[in-house]
């Protein structure tokens, strides 16, 4: 991997840490003021776990060689010369062998957003009217534009090599601290 460039929103990380420190808060709440610890830490452990899982993991790397994706339970790391399209629907994906994979980095923007779009936020030399996914002051065109961009500069042999690996630990350790904390406040 050379030239490496790192995609990931400011906002999710700012709301990532905000969430993070506002369950922590309940956390040190309970054990300064008294209260239920094991079904508050359980819980909040969970939204902790969770707003890591949501907002501070997914990323994009995007590199001279290929692109990886990294969302919460799943990496997909992919050389240029097997992806065949760079969409922007839902979220900035990529097209590989007839299979989509989505970045949660990347998402597109809502409907409304179209609303506020001006006709400088085409790309450059556009003339066809773009998705709102594709502008340029949204996560995912931003994403889009920079991976079509390496792409189009790639000049590969022709023998990429597509890697994807799950893990699921952080997934169910969230779901254990969640039913930890459900199951105390019952018990």
């Amino acid at each position: 991997m050379t030239n490496i460039e790192k995609f990931r929103p400011g906002s999710a990380i700012a709301s990532g840490w905000v969430l993070i420190l506002f369950f922590a808060g309940f956390i040190i709440q309970t054990v300064i003021y008294g209260g239920n610890l094991v079904s508050t830490t359980g819980v909040c452990g969970a939204g902790i776990i969770g707003s890591y899982l949501l907002f501070l993991k997914p990323y994009v790397l995007i590199f001279d060689e290929g692109i990886k994706i990294v969302n919460p339970t799943k990496e997909i790391t992919v050389a240029w010369d097997l992806v065949e399209e760079i969409e922007t629907k839902y979220s900035m994906s990529i097209l590989i062998d007839g299979q989509t994979f989505y970045a949660w980095a990347a998402p597109a923007p809502s409907g409304r957003h179209s609303r506020r779009m001006h006709k400088t936020d085409l790309l450059p030399g556009a003339d066809a009217p773009r998705r709102v996914g594709d502008s340029l002051r949204s996560d995912s065109g931003v994403c889009a534009h920079i991976a079509k961009l390496r792409r189009k500069e790639f000049a590969g042999a022709g023998t990429g090599e597509l890697e994807i690996s799950s893990n699921y630990t952080l997934s169910f350790a969230g779901a254990t601290s969640a039913v930890i904390g459900a199951a105390s406040i019952f018990i």
